[in-house]
């Protein structure tokens, strides 16, 4: 259950890793996205609003030539441009609204006279100015660009500049505004689809990553079983050809397990001194035989050791008698290889189990190789030695364990040791 959850957060822990950078990515992205769309937009309608809030200036002099005046002395406000006046005259900046779709308002002193906007259906005539407003535009005679201009609970961009009289007095203010809600939705507009395409990107990157997450946990899974065979003593190549063939990380590991393997049967089955079989192996092998074998044919076990090997170690040293054990050894696995496997029983015993072959033909392998052993010289500290050894040679067939044949050889091999050593001996040789 550990094992499961474990693998199943690999999932998880890709999944955070491929999708939170891509969203906090997509979230700066849209942050800057806002703010540099809001930025433009608000430049473009700070141009515009300049560009109307002149031409209106324009216009609304050219169609009411005159000074500004304001007459206070009956019960109503009178203002007048030249010979016109100007209450209650909204045509000319209503039609300038509708093909601008921005508002406009003509200040006399911080008090509108003319308006476009309304509240409630009635225009905004007679109110003042935010006083801000009328300090740095009317009183500081500078044009300003606002971006939050608060008109009755309402946001406004607006763009205010002087009005002069002919004799260059400031005498009022013209002010050209857009709401803010509108530049807020176009914002909207351009951000959204930018939105959609890093939400979209991100569950493609989620999707993608558990697929690819539940390809891990499959392969995973296989190498968990592979190391479980292996921990349990299976030596052999346990791992599934679609490990071996990957060209990636899991493929590596693949290789390495057969790599392990072979290096555990080699450290397990393996006499380090002389590359052959170690008991323990050659009594598997041993085992394996008589289980495949037929019981009534047999097959042919030779069990030998090197006549006075304790001799080499006295006289000459231990080095001396592993050199020994190194070349005789090579020796019988050169000339067994082709008929059966020799192992080192132990110390300077081998044995050697045929896995084919008739007696007759065992006997004269057996034969051949001591003749081999006899001639081969020994190099050793400038001295040359010579080798002998002995050996029982014996038929298996209706033996039944493997100690039955093993003590039944280990008496052969005892026979010829009794008896002159440097020799074959079977069964018929020892009655």
């Amino acid at each position: 259950m550990q094992e499961k959850f474990r693998l199943k957060g690999i999932g998880r822990s890709l999944a955070r890793m491929t999708v939170l950078p891509i969203l906090i990515l997509g979230i700066i992205i849209c942050v800057f996205g806002i703010f540099w769309v809001k930025s433009s937009i608000e430049k473009e309608i700070h141009l515009a609003l300049i560009s109307q809030a002149n031409l209106a200036v324009e216009a609304f002099n050219a169609l009411y030539p005159g000074d500004y005046t304001i007459n206070t002395s009956g019960e109503e406000l009178i203002v007048t441009k030249g010979d016109t006046i100007l209450n209650y005259d909204y045509d000319f900046l209503d039609s300038l609204k509708e093909a601008s779709e921005t508002d406009y308002t003509i200040f006399l002193g911080n008090l509108r006279v003319l308006t476009t906007l309304e509240s409630d259906g009635t225009r905004l005539t007679g109110t003042e100015c935010n006083s801000i407003v009328y300090e740095e535009v009317f009183k500081g005679e500078k044009s300003h660009f606002y971006k939050n201009v608060n008109v009755l609970g309402n946001k406004f961009y607006a763009y205010y500049a002087p009005l002069y009289n002919s004799d260059g007095s400031c005498v009022g203010m013209i002010a050209a505004v857009k709401p803010d809600l509108g530049v807020q939705k176009l914002v909207l507009h351009a951000v959204i689809p930018l939105t959609l395409i890093i939400v979209f990107t991100a569950l493609l990157a989620m999707l993608g990553t558990f697929h690819y997450a539940r390809d891990i946990r499959k392969n995973i899974v296989k190498l968990n079983g592979t190391f479980a065979k292996v921990a349990n003593g299976t030596m052999s190549n346990t791992v599934p050809p679609e490990l071996l063939s990957r060209k990636d990380e899991f493929g590596e590991m693949a290789h390495s397990v057969i790599d392990m393997q072979a290096s555990l049967r080699k450290l397990v089955d393996e006499d380090m001194l002389t590359g052959l079989s170690n008991r323990r192996s050659g009594q598997l092998r041993l085992q394996q035989a008589i289980n495949s074998m037929n019981e009534a044919e047999g097959f042919c076990l030779a069990l030998g050791d090197i006549d006075f090997f304790k001799k080499f170690n006295d006289n000459y040293g231990h080095d001396c008698g592993d050199l020994v054990l190194q070349q005789i050894s090579m020796i019988l696995k050169q000339q067994v290889k082709d008929y059966g496997v020799c192992a080192r029983w132990g110390g300077e015993e081998f044995l050697i189990i045929f896995s084919r072959g008739s007696f007759e033909e065992c006997k004269d392998i057996m034969e051949h190789t001591l003749e081999v052993i006899r001639t081969h010289q020994v190099n050793y500290d400038n001295q040359v030695l010579s080798v002998t050894m002995t050996f029982g040679l014996i038929n298996t067939a209706g033996m039944k364990s493997a100690d039955e044949m093993v003590k039944r050889v280990d008496e052969l091999l005892y026979y010829g040791k009794e008896h002159g050593r440097n020799r074959l001996v079977t069964e018929s040789e020892a009655q």
